[in-house]
């Protein structure tokens, strides 16, 4: 008995071609200003042929006392790094032809990287934790309302 796809009917979601809106959609999420917010850090990543254990780097990051100078410099080198890989991963997404899963899978890897290149520079700076969450939540409850009080001033306006 041989399996034959004879439409889209019969395809798995995740083999499925990435739409037009699709990726548009998850372009402009990405390129959002807290398009990390809330994502994993990726377990590790390879670059230029090196493995970066990054959820281990960070959490030591978080645990120290204080951060040896070579370690920070290795760092510092690294966030560029995770940066341009996001970058790469954004181009692939927007000009290559994939499928949902593989559209899915880029998106999620360069949010990962991004939120592992700000908690890297959070930790160098001293920052990081639950402090800063609480300073983001404040962020964004200010950001709501400053949106609400724009919408409700654009409302009367109309009226």
């Amino acid at each position: 008995m041989s399996m034959i796809k004879s439409g889209k009917d019969t395809e798995e979601p995740d083999k499925e071609d990435l739409s037009y809106e699709e990726r548009n959609k998850l372009l402009w999420s990405l390129r959002s200003d807290f398009a990390w917010a809330g994502k994993k850090i990726p377990e590790s990543v390879e670059i230029d042929g090196k493995e970066y254990r990054l959820r281990d780097l960070v959490r030591k990051l978080g645990e120290a006392e204080s951060i040896d100078p070579d370690e920070a410099a290795d760092i510092r080198v690294l966030i560029p790094k995770l940066r341009a890989r996001a970058k790469a991963d954004e181009e692939l997404l927007e000009t290559e032809e994939l499928t949902k899963a593989e559209a899915e899978a880029l998106y999620e890897e360069a949010t990962g990287l991004l939120r592992a290149a700000m908690e890297l520079k959070d930790r160098l700076e001293g920052k990081g934790g639950e402090k800063s969450v609480d300073e983001f939540k404040r962020m964004l409850n200010t950001q709501k309302l400053a949106d609400e009080k724009r919408w409700q001033e654009l409302i009367k306006s109309l009226k």
